[in-house]
């Protein structure tokens, strides 16, 4: 098989665990949005004013530094086990579920922080999804790095919750108990 067909064959591949979900394919996401929230909190970081920006200026380049490093953990985690990753362009923006805005960037300061917290929640959705499935198919390495990951970005939420006074889940998605039927 040349390049081509290689390739193809794995889009194939990832279209067939996006519909069965494994936790390979959780995890596609869950790296799209790493990247992409890393890019949302610089944006934040170099646009935002008030205290906004002065909460920023001491988080924003651990929180990027920790989800590139995450981002690296599972990308090397997936392929030392076989498994397809999102690698160009296209695929980030196919895989990530986290909405970009040009325009956010004139936002009130609290209001661009506010959407970083709300980015964090959405990551915990596929994460939670991920473990779940790591668990079922007994990938405990992958469990671990994500449980991991998880108890991180609940730090960061309820850190950012409390700057801005909010409540822990103010604002954020709360699970329904018919969302499972």
């Amino acid at each position: 098989m040349n390049a081509e067909e290689k390739y193809q064959a794995e889009l194939k591949q990832s279209d067939l665990d996006h519909h069965q979900p494994t936790a390979a394919a959780m995890t596609g996401h869950i790296i799209s949005n790493l990247l992409i929230h890393s890019l949302k909190i610089n944006q934040a970081n170099l646009f935002a004013k008030g205290s906004a920006s002065l909460f920023l200026a001491e988080k924003a380049a651990d929180w990027i530094a920790y989800e590139r490093q995450e981002f690296d953990q599972l990308s090397h985690l997936l392929v030392n086990n076989g498994e397809s990753i999102p690698t160009i362009t296209a695929q980030f923006k196919e895989y990530t579920m986290l909405e970009e805005d040009g325009s956010s960037k004139y936002l009130a300061g609290d209001k661009q922080l506010f959407a970083l917290v709300k980015d964090f929640d959405t990551q915990t959705l596929f994460i939670t999804k991920a473990i779940a499935l790591a668990n079922n198919e007994s990938w405990l390495e992958l469990s671990a790095n994500l449980t991991n990951l998880m108890a991180w970005i609940k730090e960061q939420i309820r850190v950012t919750q409390d700057f801005l006074g909010h409540e822990l889940k103010e604002g954020l998605y709360v699970e329904d108990d018919d969302d499972d039927f």
